[in-house]
């Protein structure tokens, strides 16, 4: 008897072409996407890649009035300063922040997290610590709430680098 091996193979290239046009598929949308949003002004230190979202406007303005505009962008406030970590907070950032305007509702600004504010304030002591010193562990005088907590640089500094949503 006399098979047909071509028959037999069918149901493996139905499956590698179903498997192919899915790949394809997800490769299509990551490589438009990448394009659409711009990608690589993302992968750099250029402010612009932050302002590319409208919820970002009024940071980056008054950002430009402020202190910092000739001294640090964006990253160098935001991100860690070390090259891994720096690459792991854009991308964990990138990530909450695509999730939030692609299945929320489209934020009307953003805050920064516990996490971004612990980075902000370790960048604001390494840059200004001949200054910060004496203040490092300064803690908090008030009612019983807040009494010992420590103090973030913005608490006393709120116009430095900008004062939108921190």
């Amino acid at each position: 008897m006399i098979t047909n091996k071509s028959s037999q193979k069918k149901p493996f290239s139905v499956a590698g072409l179903i498997l192919s046009a899915l790949i394809g598929l997800v490769f299509g949308f990551g490589v438009f996407t990448f394009v659409y949003a711009d990608g690589l002004v993302h992968l750099s230190k250029d402010p612009i890649a932050c302002k590319k979202c409208h919820v970002m406007n009024q940071v980056y303005e008054s950002w430009e009035k402020g202190g910092h505009q000739h001294v640090a962008t964006c990253g160098d406030c935001h991100l860690p300063h070390d090259f891994v970590g720096k690459w792991l907070m854009k991308a964990e950032s990138g990530l909450h922040h695509g999730y939030a305007f692609t299945f929320k509702d489209n934020p009307v600004a953003f805050s920064a997290s516990p996490k971004s504010k612990v980075i902000v304030q370790q960048n604001c002591i390494e840059c200004h610590k001949e200054y910060a010193e004496p203040a490092i562990h300064a803690k908090q005088a008030g009612g019983s709430d807040v009494q010992n907590e420590a103090l973030s640089c913005v608490s006393c500094h709120r116009q430095a680098g900008h004062a939108h949503n921190y």
